[in-house]
């Protein structure tokens, strides 16, 4: 199933989304935790049965070669458990995404006093505002910009645009450098970054479609 057709049979039309009437403040608050929620457990889950299987191939190598079918079974089985949930995963990423999504929409909404989404014609709006908000959701949320992505164009909303850098930056290239041992993190002071770098990041303006089908629980149910 085609990412646009899910989000619009289970959501109905980006018009629908944006009604806060229809789709209620308290429902989205419900709905994060409980994704939140099953987004820890998942993560818990995957975790151990990713150390399963490699404790299965370990016993399994050291095992005889009668043995070893055996072996090669149960780590089988435990790598399809970990697919499922995986997909579950994946499903879950979607849904928070669409969340995040609806809640940013809504945010520009009420900054231009519109009732309709009209991205071209808000002008005057701080979209860096927005988007920095965002940003901190799929941080918080460990939504990947891709996903997010497909999302936001499936609804056709654009507010944290295509060029959008998630990447860890200068952080990212420090931590390869102290794991590298080239240098020492109290050699890193959080005051290095001079204050043009900080005032250009404040204001930056894979398939996901497995595992989509099945009851999602999330958004209006008359819907």
């Amino acid at each position: 199933m085609e990412l646009r057709n899910w989000i619009t049979e289970t959501f109905g039309s980006t018009d629908t989304l944006l009604d806060d009437d229809v789709y209620t403040e308290d429902e989205i608050r419900e709905d994060k935790i409980r994704l939140k929620q099953q987004r820890k457990q998942l993560n818990k889950d995957m975790g151990s049965l990713r150390r399963e299987y490699r404790e299965l191939l370990e016993e399994g190598a050291k095992a005889s070669e009668a043995e070893r079918p055996q072996y090669a079974q149960r780590a089988r089985m435990k790598k399809k458990k970990y697919q499922v949930k995986q997909q579950k995963f994946q499903k879950n990423s979607v849904q928070m995404a669409t969340i995040v999504t609806i809640e940013g929409a809504r945010e520009l909404m009420e900054m231009s006093d519109e009732d309709n989404l009209n991205l071209p014609d808000m002008t005057e709006v701080d979209y860096g505002e927005v988007q920095q908000h965002l940003r901190e959701e799929m941080v918080q949320y460990e939504i990947e910009t891709d996903v997010m992505l497909e999302v936001q164009e499936a609804l056709d909303i654009d507010i944290i645009g295509a060029d959008m850098d998630m990447s860890g930056g200068e952080e990212e290239e420090i931590m390869g450098e102290i794991a590298a041992g080239e240098i020492d993190s109290e050699q890193v002071d959080i005051e290095d970054d001079d204050e043009e770098d900080v005032e250009e990041d404040v204001g930056l303006g894979s398939s996901i479609d497995e595992g989509l089908d099945g009851d999602v629980g999330i958004g209006p149910e008359s819907l």
